[in-house]
Formats: C-alpha cells, structure tokens, sequence
C-alpha cells in the first residue's frame, strides 16, 4: 500500500513535468552512497535503559535514485521530480559497558521528491545548481536479536533536501545530498533519519 502511494505519486509528477509546454526534460539514473544517521524517539530510549542496550545511532547507506529534470539547459531555475531508494547496512545493538551484540539493526527508505535546481555557477562552461527538494515516502526499521524474533516496522515518512549538483559533462553529474526523513508511525523507533551522502547520475 505504501509503494503504491509512491509509485502513483511519482506517476502524477512525471506526468504534470512532462506535460508541461516549451519544457526539456531529461531522465537520469544513478548510484548513491553515504552515512546515515538516526535520532531515536522517546519510546526507543525508554527500550535502551530498560533492556542495558545503545541502539546505533550511524549507519553505511547505499541506494539508487532516478527521475526526471525539467527546464532549459542555459535557464537559471529548473524543476524535476527524483525517486530514490536507500538502504544501510546492519549495524550493531549493543548491551551497554560491555562488546557484546544484543541485535543488529538496519534501515531502508523510499521517496519521491519535487527538487528545485538554481543555478549558481554563472557563465561558466558546466552547471553547478543548489538543490532544494521535498516529497514523501516510507522507511522502515529493521531489527534481528541474538535470541531470534526479527521485527520490520514500517512508516509514512515526508522528506527535506538540500544538495549542489556538479556537472562533469552534459550526461555525467555528481550530486553531494542531505536529506532528513520524519517517520510519522508513532510505533517507529526514529523520530528522524539523515542521510549525507553523494552520488553519480547519468542523463540522457
């Protein structure tokens, strides 16, 4: 049901960006990497004293994002939509004072963002844009224990973007991104997620 909400929501924005007259547009593909970073909610601490555990609060992320950019190559303002997936790795719970794993935890994310593109670089050759976006989409956290009884928690989960974009050549950008994720699930272990990061999109 989630992915659906997603999925028809990027439908519907490609559809009003590609629909829209006297637009360029170009799709992109690409790969993402970097940390991120998890802020616990109240309950989940309240788990950590009682049970003698620290959740961990950074994670390796890895992903893929595409999407669509819309607007003249020589114009200041373009607009685009940029559907991403992200997924960490696992990470260590760990009972407090001592090295010993309790479970290990991962996160995983996908959204759809309208992104705002400015153009910052001038008259130089190559573009350099500030990258403003928002959008919505799902995050779950995932946890295994030692003793077995694995739980996926899922949740609704708007979204905020601030990035540059640096382009290489015409078809090769590199992006630097942070994004913030709200879980709005109140049974969620995250009041918040981040992910700083960068990645390389392909346009054709």
């Amino acid at each position: 049901m989630k992915s659906n909400i997603v999925l028809t929501s990027a439908a519907a924005l490609l559809v009003s960006v590609a629909g829209a007259s006297a637009l360029e547009y170009r799709p992109f593909v690409g790969l993402s990497m970097g940390i991120q970073g998890a802020i616990y909610s109240s309950d989940a601490k309240d788990i950590e004293r009682a049970a003698n555990i620290d959740f961990p609060k950074d994670f390796f992320a890895f992903g893929v994002v595409g999407g669509v950019r819309a607007g003249g190559y020589e114009d200041i303002y373009n607009g685009g939509i940029t559907l991403s997936a992200t997924k960490s790795t696992y990470s260590k719970v760990q009972k407090k004072y001592v090295d010993i794993r309790a479970a290990s935890a991962d996160l995983f994310d996908i959204s759809v963002s309208y992104d705002n593109y400015i153009r910052i670089s001038g008259d130089k050759a190559n573009r350099i844009d500030l990258v403003f976006g928002a959008g919505m989409g799902a995050a779950a956290y995932h946890m295994d224990p030692v003793k077995g009884g694995s739980d996926t928690v899922w949740s609704f989960a708007p979204e905020l973007k601030i990035g540059m974009d640096f382009e290489l050549t015409k078809s090769i950008t590199l992006s630097a991104t942070f994004r913030t994720i709200f879980p709005t699930n109140p049974n969620h272990n995250l009041n918040a997620s981040y992910f700083a990061g960068g990645s390389v999109k392909y346009l054709f």
